[in-house]
């Protein structure tokens, strides 16, 4: 018998001095890599904070010369200071413009066979299903503010074993089936490498820090660490949080700074690696834990959205940034308007030296019945002429809401006072369309992470999924239905978004072009009148499927077609009385053509009979008539 071979306690020991040196170079290397990262983007940081102020009404404050955003106070005492806010509007106009894009997915088969195109119908209906378990509208809505703010958002694309339905309880802890999460992160949490590489995947490695409540740090790691106050945006102590504007409402309490580098495979790391360091313990090193990129690769589970792009930079810019200077003349333009108004309401008096008291009259000015009492012998107190208020005044304050229109891209049309001579509609619709396409990029930039979401989501299924998932989904009638796919049904990240910019092509412009389609008669077969089952999909799209006196019918004749094909091809079947039969011979035609190659000649001798039977009886029906 071989005896155990007893390792020495001074290699022990030198092996643990080792990880530990391993260790703390590690945790030394991120928070450097951290702070150096922080450091070269600091302006950016100025600039977000200062549009978010904007954007708040709080129009008094700048970047002062040590890069911190301070307020601009009175230089007089009678000075007027009020806040014209147009940026909030603009935004919210150009927010509820982009809260319309709401693509859908779908899913390219593989090929033309039936197996294959049911799976991307499986595929879709799941996709569907993820994304309104996972919110994604609201998360694309937070997301957008973010970006129409700060010029930039990211998305997280992550899988939680603790999430989905339970699956039973193991060693006493409750399993689950696990799901995909999605969130809305600011560019305050994410730091890539470089500042000059434009798209995401591009960067060797990404650094996402966010400030995290000691609790949740126990909970998600298991690791104790003392909690002190970070500045949410900061990421930094309460002081340097403090110090640039912030509030206490933006300081978490009881929170440390966690800090994930995500690193790209290399040939040292060939799955990449991440790393997660909070203070000073590392909390997490590993490889990438996704496969998530293109022909299975592991990639970076993030995903950038933009509101203007800046070439050969990776942070884009807010249309805030470009109105911030107008907004500014705008402030002082009405401000010096109104202090020239006051002066013309209240009056300026000219007085004598020690002719009156002027510490009562600066205390109650002139009021209405007022017994001004003047020294004998002085020249009597008298007001200033005043001359009417400049038109200058006016046509500045055009001007620059005429700039605001012309930088947000954002107007009123059909209140303009420019376009009040419009009376025809087709006129009003081309100036929409005008403004619309000024915010096609950004709109672009939109159904790009609906895409790049959806990719990466079914990548992430196809790693982690069970063998089989019900897929849960309602119908065009509205009908609750289930259904069951493995990996292999929803494998194909082949998506697609196969849909027109929704800026571009509103659902009433949508709705016209359908009537136009139906009443030029393209849409009516060869025989020159239209089927049910298209009168049934155009009241669909016109949002009128009750009106169909169907209530549906020619969709379940297509799936009763589509499930009766399998069995006709292998023992062949009679058809049935309820049967519409132009439908079925649609069905069963394009499936022989479809599985053609695969058939044998006794499974085409049973489907082309059970065609024959039908046209059979539709000649019949036809000369009955």
């Amino acid at each position: 018998m071989q005896k155990e071979k007893k390792v020495k306690p001074s290699s022990r020991l030198k092996k643990d001095k080792q990880r530990d040196l391993y260790v703390e170079e590690l945790i030394a290397d991120v928070t450097a890599d951290f702070e150096r990262r922080r450091a070269e983007r600091v302006r950016l940081e100025r600039q977000w904070e200062l549009n978010m102020n904007f954007l708040a009404g709080n129009q008094y404050c700048f970047i002062n010369g040590r890069g911190e955003i301070a307020s601009e106070d009175k230089k007089f005492y009678w000075q007027n200071k009020a806040v014209f806010n147009h940026v909030a509007p603009i935004v919210e106009s150009r927010l509820a413009k982009f809260s319309r894009i709401t693509p859908t997915v779908f899913v390219r088969p593989k090929s033309d066979d039936d197996v294959d195109v049911e799976n991307a119908n499986l595929a879709e209906k799941f996709m569907e299903g993820v994304f309104k378990r996972a919110n994604l509208e609201d998360v694309i809505k937070k997301g957008t503010n973010w970006s129409e703010t700060c010029g930039t958002a990211f998305y997280k694309v992550v899988w939680n074993n603790d999430a989905g339905s339970s699956l039973g309880v193991v060693d006493g802890r409750e399993v689950f089936e696990g799901d995909v999460e999605i969130f809305a992160m600011s560019p305050f949490e994410i730091f890539p490498d470089s500042l000059y590489v434009q798209d995401v995947q591009d960067c060797n490695s990404i650094i996402h820090a966010k400030a995290m409540s000691v609790a949740d740090v126990k909970q998600k790691y298991g690791v104790t660490l003392s909690g002190s106050d970070i500045g949410v945006f900061s990421l930094s102590g309460e002081n340097g949080a403090l110090s640039m504007g912030k509030t206490k409402k933006d300081v978490l309490s009881d929170a440390v700074l966690v800090i994930e580098r995500y690193e790209k495979p290399c040939e040292r790391f060939p799955n990449g690696r991440i790393v997660t360091v909070a203070g000073d313990k590392l909390l997490y090193v590993g490889d990438l834990p996704y496969v998530n990129g293109g022909s299975g690769s592991r990639a970076f589970p993030f995903v950038k959205q933009i509101s203007i792009d800046v070439a050969g930079e990776f942070f884009g810019i807010s249309i805030i940034e470009r109105m911030i200077p107008v907004q500014r003349a705008f402030n002082a333009v009405k401000n010096r308007k109104h202090e020239f108004l006051n002066r013309l309401s209240m009056g300026v008096m000219t007085v004598e030296d020690g002719s009156v008291d002027t510490d009562d009259l600066a205390e109650e000015g002139l009021s209405p019945g007022k017994v001004l009492v003047y020294r004998q012998g002085s020249k009597a107190p008298e007001m200033m002429s005043m001359t009417d208020v400049p038109a200058d005044f006016n046509q500045e304050e055009d001007r620059l809401l005429n700039e605001f229109v012309i930088i947000s891209g954002v107007s009123d049309v059909v209140s303009s006072s420019s376009n009040a001579t419009l009376s025809s509609g087709t006129a009003l619709e081309i100036l929409v369309e005008q403004d619309n396409e000024r915010l096609v990029f950004t709109a672009e930039s939109i159904r790009r992470c609906y895409l790049e979401i959806a990719k990466q989501t079914i990548r992430l299924y196809s790693q982690f999924m069970g063998e089989v998932k019900a897929i849960k989904y309602h119908d065009k009638s509205g009908k609750f239905k289930v259904v069951y796919a493995n990996k292999k049904a929803i494998g194909s990240d082949d998506v697609y978004l196969d849909s027109e910019n929704e800026l571009l092509s509103s659902h009433r412009q949508k709705k016209e072009m359908i009537l136009k389609l139906y009443q030029s008669g393209l849409l009516n077969d060869d025989n020159g009148k239209i089927r049910a089952s298209t009168k049934e999909k155009v009241l669909t799209l016109l949002g009128y499927k009750d009106l169909d006196y169907k209530k549906g019918i020619s969709r379940l004749h297509e799936e009763k077609a589509q499930a009766e094909n399998p069995k006709i091809r292998k023992l062949g079947m009679p058809i049935e009385e309820i049967d519409d039969d132009t439908i079925h011979i649609d069905e069963h035609t394009r499936y022989i053509l479809s599985e053609y190659e695969s058939l044998t000649e006794n499974e085409k001798t049973l489907l082309c009979k059970h065609v024959s039977e039908h046209k059979a009886r539709l000649n019949i029906n036809d000369k009955g008539e």
